[in-house]
């Protein structure tokens, strides 16, 4: 009897040792699978933020594109204005000129003309008048080099000006060509404005790639972004980009899409 009841406690002994290891390793197991939800998580979250990222770059860099847009206009318009008024000013200092030069001639003519009217004769008057038109003929000499000076210094500003003008008229037409290149335009056919998303009546016969970016617009309005979300040959599903709808708009069918970016395309 007692030969049975060892036997017994032994087989409970070793029941208890196999169910403890089999919980000891289902536990392992779990922390396991725990550890790796853990990192799976962490990635998620990281992955989020580097796309955050980009896209805070990319409006970033398209508000730059405005703004150096809107400065290039100002500074054209600023350059038309200066060149005018240095143009204006050159007009004038010419006609000073031409005054000099011609009151520089009538005293030239009376010193000849006294000259030839008292030949080897010493006039008390005669030294007086002439050093005094000597005096106003230097004078007027120096006034003409100095205006002569002026004018020169206004051509060469013009002439920046004029360079710096068509810089950034240069500048000004390769941005309405880069506007003028984005010739896709295609039509909402079907929304979901509870998931936020459209079906787009274009596709990859289109032009349109899994990358491409979309502006939705109605009567010329923007009204938000779209992005790709799956691409057939004549047809598209986009979803509208988080926080991209202005405030109270709500998509309809027959709305307009063009493309963000004629380089995405």
């Amino acid at each position: 009897m007692k030969l049975i009841s060892y036997a017994l406690a032994i087989l409970a002994i070793a029941a208890a040792g196999f169910t403890g290891w089999t919980a000891k390793d289902n536990y392992s197991k779990k922390v396991a699978e725990q550890d790796g939800l853990i990192q799976e998580n962490k990635n998620l979250t990281k992955n989020n933020k580097e796309k955050g990222g980009e896209k805070t770059a990319a409006e970033s860099a398209k508000d730059l594109a405005l703004d150096e847009e809107s400065k290039a206009k100002a500074e054209l318009e600023a350059g038309k204005s200066k060149a005018t008024e240095l143009a204006n000013t050159l007009d004038s200092i010419s006609g000073d000129l031409e005054v000099a030069a011609a009151e520089k001639k009538k005293i030239d003519a009376s010193m000849e003309a006294l000259r030839g009217k008292f030949p080897g004769i010493e006039l008390e008057e005669v030294p007086s008048v002439v050093k005094d038109m000597e005096t106003s003929q230097k004078k007027l000499v120096g006034e003409e080099q100095d205006a002569s000076l002026v004018k020169k210094r206004l051509e060469e500003d013009i002439a920046k000006n004029l360079a710096e003008s068509s810089r950034i008229v240069e500048k000004i037409n390769q941005s309405i060509k880069r506007v003028e290149g984005n010739t896709f335009q295609a039509t909402i056919v079907a929304v979901d404005n509870d998931w936020n998303f459209v079906v787009i009546g274009a596709g990859e016969k289109s032009g349109l790639t899994g990358e491409s970016r979309l502006l939705i617009q109605r009567d010329g309005r923007l009204l938000g972004k779209l992005l790709i979300s799956k691409l057939e040959p004549n047809t598209a599903v986009a979803d509208v980009e988080p926080g991209s709808l202005r405030n109270g708009v709500v998509l309809q069918a027959g709305d307009q899409v063009i493309l963000e970016s004629v380089s995405a395309n």
